[in-house]
């Protein structure tokens, strides 16, 4: 016999919350502001060690410390007091008695504090919310346009421009909710592709004449003063009414979550979506509202940095200033709650505010308030931890704990498909192949031919093609593509692959129809695999092994970025290719060994810890580049590299010769490395071992497999790749390479992503990164010819491709059942 919820039931159970609220769990109250407090210490105490280690005079001290180790603990006391002093001077309080460094604090808090609730509500709605920094850009972008374009009353006009930034913020977000919950789009995905489609997209809405300033081409137009917030405090001080609406949206944050049935929902979802599910609620329509809502919040932290005058009440590509990133620590550091949020916020606005006071007085980098941010993170998320450096008793559960297992069971739950994928695959074929016909094949540039160069000299085979017979063939096999996968003639995979092939060669021949030099087809796919994808795959390799196991690694990012700091660094000082890819691959390693003891050892979340690992390895190297570095680049930065390598008659082969068969020492390392880690995991013992523990991690220890002991050597051989990779950035590439500050850029995400479209397995994860190779080399080449289209657009294409795969061809992806849920043993 089955029992239905009746609809009185349904109701009572989304609308009245408070019979219920007793059934979720409530966070653990204890010593929480205790452990807060000295996370702060031991961050402050940490970060007093990096400085005074960095510094010139105590590094001179340090060569002879036994002969007088008085001079190497008196000088470095100076230099931290001299550069804490300076910090708390540029942020609350300085010499002089001006309140200008605390109202700083204030005015740079207060867009951090709406970002933060934004992060914040999305988790506890069982979403990451990555793409804060595309919300901010677009909030940002909506509200100065409607700043500097529309001519309204004073008053109007500022209301009216706040309404288009939170509108714009909260579009962005439920982009990434609805193919959430109508495809099943993995938001991590879609919400770092979101990101950078706002960031060239920006771009290139700055270069048209609508938007570009007459006098400089790098921003927008002024923002009139109709649409300013005003100034609380006087013009003196920078405090503004941002910080009245980051306090009200704190406000309406908390009701929302305590007091109405919306935030009972959202977090009833969070925290278990199949009994939301089964109580009544509707999941995917809540989803949708959750990142809305989240967006919204986001959207306004842009809007007060536009309207504020952050950029000089204009708009730069550089409007978001990390904030969008920054928010993510700021609603970790808050514990998710509203009031702690604001908290948080205030202290990075002070860290921020302090920052360029530290350089200027102290000579010491502002980058170690990005290091100090994320210990500070790092301490509280591992309550363990502190507790177990101060010997103090364990309260409970850390305020965190679960986030990782909410965001798998939302990412596991299932829904009936509206429409069946191949109707929706069939449809976004034939859609696409139109508009491939009317915007290529029918265009005026198709009248003249394409040139399609098959030699790497220019001497070799030429094929100068019809442009326009071409593109019109080239579409209809696209439709014919659809036909069969509506059809189910042919597996939607092949229809799909067919497709994006016959597109991107009509885009690329309606691109290069008429230009002289045309298109070299070998240069376009060496270039796809050499350089460009070998990063990309090593760091998917990583990511498919650690998440194979059971454990999220969301620090692919900073073990790219440290491994190529630790090989420029390793390798100039040791004069030796060898000892910089050693070096790169220990910093890969040092990552993975924080990853693994603070998720394994002290359950931390693992979302959370590869969050901050990202944004420790980016203040450190940013830190240790300025004050070490950059000072002497000639000694440290100056590390030997492979050369390239031709494999004798393999490399003379045509076409496929130069693609294939000639790179550096990571070019064939990559090929080694992508069949052993595929027959590895699939082909022996080691390898099921390895999948057990990140499905069923209760059976196999039941079996006697060590599941932490296998799961913490995953993440340590994933960390050797990813730092490989890292590595590949300063000394595979051929030529003499440099580390610069963040010159990952975004690699490591852009291989996360690359782990879930090609489903946690080594083939699709390859394939991903290819495609995202080839996507940037083909930019590069038609930058070059200069193509009928802006470069930004170019840039842009290859995430909205992405976004498009995941929602209409891939959808729902299973991840393996225990990844990112620790596992207690006992």
């Amino acid at each position: 016999m089955t029992t239905e919820t009746t609809p009185e039931t349904t109701t009572d159970l989304a609308v009245r919350p408070r019979r219920i609220r007793a059934r979720l769990p409530r966070m653990p109250r204890g010593d929480g502001w205790l452990v807060t407090v000295l996370a702060v210490v031991l961050a402050l105490l940490i970060g007093g060690l990096f400085i005074a280690l960095s510094a010139p005079v105590v590094r001179t001290d340090l060569g002879y410390f036994f002969q007088h180790p008085t001079d190497t603990f008196q000088d470095a006391w100076y230099t931290v007091r001299d550069a804490y002093s300076a910090l708390f001077q540029g942020a609350v309080y300085d010499r002089t008695g001006s309140f200008a460094p605390i109202a700083g604090t204030v005015y740079t808090a207060a867009p951090l504090i709406c970002a933060g609730l934004g992060i914040s509500l999305a988790f506890r709605a069982g979403l990451f919310n990555i793409g804060g920094q595309g919300q901010v850009i677009a909030g940002a972008m909506a509200a100065g346009y409607v700043g500097f374009a529309w001519h309204l009353p004073v008053g109007l006009h500022l209301v009216v421009a706040l309404a288009a930034g939170i509108s714009a913020g909260a579009l962005w977000g439920f982009l990434a909710g609805f193919l959430k919950a109508r495809t099943g789009a993995h938001e991590v995905i879609t919400t770092i592709m979101l990101n950078y489609v706002a960031l060239y997209g920006l771009a290139f809405l700055i270069q048209t004449s609508t938007v570009q300033s007459p006098d400089n081409p790098q921003t927008s137009k002024l923002i009139l003063g109709s649409a300013r917030l005003p100034r609380l405090l006087g013009s003196g001080l920078p405090v503004d009414l941002g910080i009245i609406l980051a306090l009200a949206a704190t406000a309406g944050v908390w009701w929302l979550l305590a007091h109405s049935g919306l935030g009972f929902r959202l977090r009833a979802v969070g925290a278990n979506p199949a009994a939301a599910r089964t109580a009544g609620m509707n999941v995917p329509r809540t989803t949708m509202t959750a990142m809305a809502l989240a967006g919204s919040l986001t959207g306004l932290a842009g809007t007060l940095l536009a309207l504020g005058g952050a950029a000089q009440y204009t708009v730069t590509p550089q409007i978001d200033n990390n904030v969008g990133f920054d928010a993510i620590t700021v609603a970790l550091l808050g514990r998710n709650s509203p009031a702690g949020t604001v908290a948080a916020g205030l202290l990075l606005g002070a860290l921020r505010q302090g920052a360029p006071t530290v350089q200027a007085q102290a000579g010491v980098s502002g980058d170690i308030v990005t290091v100090i941010q994320a210990l500070i993170v790092i301490f509280v998320a591992a309550p363990r931890l502190t507790r177990a450096i101060f010997r103090l008793k364990d309260r409970g559960r850390s305020a965190w704990s679960g986030l990782s297992n909410g965001l798998a069971v939302t990412a596991t739950t299932v829904r009936r498909a509206r429409y069946p994928r191949h109707v929706a695959a069939g449809v976004t074929i034939v859609v696409l192949g139109l508009l491939a016909l009317l915007g290529f094949a029918l265009s005026g540039r198709t009248a003249r031919p394409a040139l399609f160069h098959f030699s790497l000299s220019g001497d070799g085979a030429v094929w100068s093609a019809p442009s326009r017979p071409l593109v019109i063939v080239l579409c209809a096999v696209v439709l014919a593509a659809g036909v069969l996968c509506l059809t189910e003639r042919l597996p939607a995979r092949w229809c799909t692959a067919v497709a994006v092939f016959c597109l991107l060669l009509s885009f690329i021949t309606w691109s290069i129809a008429g230009d002289p030099t045309g298109m070299n087809i070998v240069s376009l796919l060496q270039g796809t695999l050499f350089p460009s994808a070998v990063p990309l795959i090593l760091g998917a390799l990583a990511g498919v092994i650690g998440e194979r196991s059971g454990v999220v690694n969301v620090a692919l990012e900073g073990q790219l970025l440290l491994g190529a700091f630790a090989a420029a660094f390793v390798g100039s000082l040791t004069h030796s290719v060898w000892g910089g890819l050693i070096g790169g691959a220990a910093a890969g390693v040092l990552v993975a060994v924080l990853l693994s003891v603070l998720a394994i050892r002290y359950l931390v979340d693992q979302v959370i810890v590869g969050v901050v690992l990202n944004v420790l390895a980016l203040g450190m190297t940013n830190f240790l580049f300025k004050q070490i570095i950059a000072p002497a680049s000639d000694r440290y930065n100056a590390a030997p590299f492979f050369h390239v390598w031709k494999v004798p008659l393999l490399g003379d082969i045509p076409l496929v010769g130069p693609v294939l068969f000639e790179g550096t020492f990571f070019l064939y390392l990559t090929y080694a490395l992508v069949v052993v880690v595929h027959f590895a995991l699939f082909h022996t013992r080691w390898g099921l071992r390895l999948r057990s523990v990140g499905e069923h991690p209760r059976a196999a220890d039941t079996v006697g497999i060590k599941v932490n002991r296998t799961r913490g050597l995953a993440v340590l051989l994933a960390g050797v790749i990813a730092g490989l990779a890292g590595a590949m950035l300063v000394i595979g590439v051929g030529q003499q390479g440099v580390f610069s500050p963040n010159m990952s850029a975004g690699n490591g995400f852009i291989a996360l992503a690359a782990v879930i479209f090609g489903r946690w397995t080594p083939r699709g994860a390859v394939l991903t990164a290819l495609l995202f190779g080839f996507a940037t080399e083909l930019q590069y080449l038609l930058a070059q010819a200069g193509p009928p289209i802006d470069p930004n657009l170019l840039l842009m294409a290859p995430y909205l491709a992405t976004i498009v795969a995941v929602a209409s061809f891939v959808g729902r992806v299973r991840p393996p059942a225990a990844v990112g849920r620790p596992y207690r043993t006992g």
